[in-house]
């Protein structure tokens, strides 16, 4: 008892939800009564682990970030990691690097969870900076290994990005072995991935997928894949690779024939273009 006191870890829960602007009755909901949230986060009752697992995973934190690291540590890194990530879905890929070299941050990071997230934002700086293929597929391979297993269950959302991004690089280097194991294993885990974890930025993975598949020709999958992607930004309201997706489904509809269809896609991928 007097670890966890020391730990402190409800006055953390209590920080990252105000934080996230959700209040006591919306984290609660579905896990404990919203009494017993107030009792932990003041320190007065220790939760089990199912509930403090389904706490972070409503607050999207690891439970090794809870228990281990101090308030404000995790409110400077995952600012950092807010800023870098912004950059990332803006395609600003100079800017990310120019964050990631210029803040030392990997003096600042002991958990697995975030040093996969620093490798995922380097690899990804490393391919579509400098093309640089090999060094992004030391940089993705190394954060995927913080986590991942061969054959696990409960594959993360961040983990299946890193493979998705993983094929897209064997994919650009020419080894398409390589690229299909990938983006298969990114593209079957996302299909099991439970509902609170799935995020807008997943639709990359359909189009990481559906591009792959149309460049080795095999367009009535690629197409199948690329719908699905439409599919999830709309139900998740995002623009998020969304012109891309469009303009692959043109590209695609026109090289099967289907000339009415691929001038609607290209369409609106243009409309998007457009509103972005």
């Amino acid at each position: 008892m007097d670890v966890l006191q020391e730990i402190n870890f409800g006055e953390t829960i209590k920080k990252i939800r105000k934080e996230q602007n959700m209040t006591q009755k919306m984290l609660s909901q579905g896990i404990c009564a919203q009494s017993v949230l107030s009792r932990i986060e003041n320190g007065i009752e220790v939760p089990n682990v199912i509930v403090l697992q389904q706490i972070c995973q409503r607050l999207n934190i690891t439970m090794d970030k809870l228990l281990y690291s101090q308030p404000s540590e995790i409110q400077q890194i995952n600012a950092l990691f807010l800023r870098i990530h912004y950059h990332l879905i803006h395609q600003n890929y100079q800017q990310m690097e120019q964050l990631l070299e210029s803040s030392s941050l990997t003096e600042h990071l002991y958990l697995d969870t975030d040093l996969q997230l620093y490798y995922y934002y380097l690899g990804s700086c490393e391919f579509f900076l400098y093309d640089a293929h090999d060094a992004a597929i030391q940089s993705l391979k190394k954060g995927l290994s913080y986590t991942y297993t061969k054959g696990k269950n409960n594959v993360s959302a961040i983990e299946i990005q890193l493979m998705s991004c993983l094929g897209r690089v064997f994919g650009s280097a020419g080894n398409n072995e390589q690229a299909t194991h990938y983006l298969n294993l990114a593209y079957a885990s996302l299909q099991s991935l439970p509902i609170e974890s799935m995020r807008f930025e997943l639709s990359k993975v359909f189009y990481n997928f559906g591009s792959f598949l149309f460049g080795i020709e095999e367009d009535e999958k690629a197409l199948e894949v690329a719908e699905q992607g439409i599919l999830w930004a709309q139900q998740r309201s995002s623009y998020y690779y969304l012109e891309e997706l469009f303009s692959l489904c043109g590209k695609i509809c026109k090289r099967i024939g289907l000339v009415e269809e691929a001038k609607e896609y290209m369409d609106l991928s243009h409309c998007i273009q457009k509103i972005r």
